[in-house]
């Protein structure tokens, strides 16, 4: 009899420690594909304010090549506010050879996507920093007969 009330007891036992394994697993997973949902939103909107960039880049270049000597032009931008409740904000990245978008969580800077713009820094100026929240973002070129600027505000 007591041999067989340990038996079921280590039953019990490699039941519950299986149930918490698994509970343990489902929870790591569910992290991972929220933290991938909300890297893979983050990738969507800096693809687009890229394009606004290159958008924004070559029509003014091409103002600048038909004589202007001044500009100072921008694009509205729609982004969300927040992506899955969190808040995120979007700076530009420098490097030696190309500029970066990266965006990440305010609450957790972990949790970032980076996309390179593929340009120069020899060719242009580029800077700036919007947070989700922001009242207006949007991307802004200025001229000034000599030096050109692409800057991210909010």
């Amino acid at each position: 009899m007591p041999s067989e009330y340990i038996m079921y007891l280590s039953i019990l036992l490699v039941g519950s420690l299986a149930i918490g394994g698994i509970s343990v697993t489902m929870i790591a997973i569910n992290n991972s594909m929220e933290d991938r949902a909300i890297e893979t939103n983050m990738e969507n909107i800096l693809q687009k304010i890229a394009e606004a960039i290159y958008g924004l880049k070559e029509s003014s270049q091409l103002q600048i090549a038909q004589g202007a000597t001044t500009l100072d032009t921008h694009v509205m931008l729609s982004i969300p506010e927040q992506i899955q409740e969190e808040e995120y904000k979007i700076e530009v990245i420098i490097s030696n050879l190309t500029y970066s978008l990266k965006a990440s969580l305010i609450d957790n800077p972990d949790v970032s996507v980076t996309v390179s713009l593929l340009i120069s820094p020899s060719s242009i100026s580029i800077s700036g920093l919007i947070e989700s929240t922001g009242a207006v973002p949007r991307v802004r070129f200025t001229y000034d007969g000599v030096t050109s600027n692409i800057i991210l505000e909010d």
